[in-house]
């Protein structure tokens, strides 16, 4: 597949995630959060492109292309962590998808051959632009000594996010192939041929929040808050008008919940079904 088509789909789906709503909880054309908005995740997005092209071109390794996304933010100077987890779970499949073959097992080959200089950088990145995440045991983010104990132990980013996947999102697509990632992309398809592009995104995303707790939710506020959060996106999603869902929106920014997770793997599958031939 040609490097440019794959950087292009990888760019407009963050930036469909991004412009779509009611999608409760997160910054969308319609808000910004207090300290960072919609216009930054915008150049977020753009400046990510150049990085997607070079995934797909297969140059560089997992590691390094993330550190290079986020080191791009720099030079737009925005305030925080605009896409991270979205570059984590889409850089490999942009890679995956400039490799002759079957796209899916391509990706199941790219995340099995990830070396501890890519957990090394990913680390890096993490560093820099403050990522929320939960405390672990082993290998912890926030650990001053974790990038010498990942040399000394010889772990492989795709390790790391084995240790993780009980508790994060992001870790559990990477230690299941992204099983879930290639299901939402099927039923984002089938919405939007239903509802609309905005519409099926906005109703895949409740859909995903209300089958799976999101971890970032969970991560600032514990996992019953996070259940609830699910528990309400469920009644949102039974409302076809969404009015349910723009109530939701408000709530949940009121209270400062966003379930930023759930959006980066909304973002992934946007990403897989415009590989797999979606138009509109």
């Amino acid at each position: 597949m040609n490097p440019d088509h794959i950087a292009q789909c990888a760019q407009l789906a963050i930036l469909l995630e991004l412009s779509s709503g009611p999608k409760p909880g997160n910054v969308d054309r319609c808000h910004d959060f207090g300290d960072i908005g919609f216009s930054h995740f915008v150049a977020s997005a753009v400046s990510a492109y150049p990085t997607f092209r070079k995934a797909a071109s297969g140059d560089g390794r997992l590691g390094e292309l993330l550190w290079e996304a986020a080191m791009a933010w720099n030079e737009w100077r925005l305030p925080g962590n605009t896409h991270f987890g979205s570059l984590v779970l889409m850089m490999p499949l942009a890679v995956a998808a400039g490799k002759p073959g079957s796209f899916r097992n391509n990706v199941t080959s790219v995340l099995e051959e990830s070396t501890t200089d890519d957990a090394i950088y990913f680390y890096r990145a993490f560093d820099m632009i403050k990522a929320r995440v939960a405390d672990v045991m082993e290998y912890d983010l926030k650990d001053p000594e974790a990038l010498e104990k990942l040399k000394r132990d010889s772990k492989t980013l795709l390790d790391l996010m084995h240790l993780s996947k009980d508790h994060d999102l992001i870790a559990g697509e990477w230690s299941a192939g992204y099983e879930r990632c290639f299901q939402l992309a099927e039923l984002i398809a089938r919405n939007v041929s239903i509802f609309g592009l905005n519409e099926g995104v906005v109703r895949t995303y409740l859909q995903a929040l209300a089958d799976v707790p999101d971890s970032l939710v969970r991560t600032k506020f514990g996992i019953r808050k996070a259940q609830e959060i699910s528990l309400r996106a469920k009644i949102a999603l039974e409302d076809r008008s969404l009015i349910k869902a723009e109530e939701l929106d408000r709530e949940l920014l009121n209270e400062d919940a966003n379930p930023g997770a759930t959006a980066d793997i909304i973002a992934a599958s946007l990403f897989i079904a415009f590989l797999n031939g979606l138009r509109f």
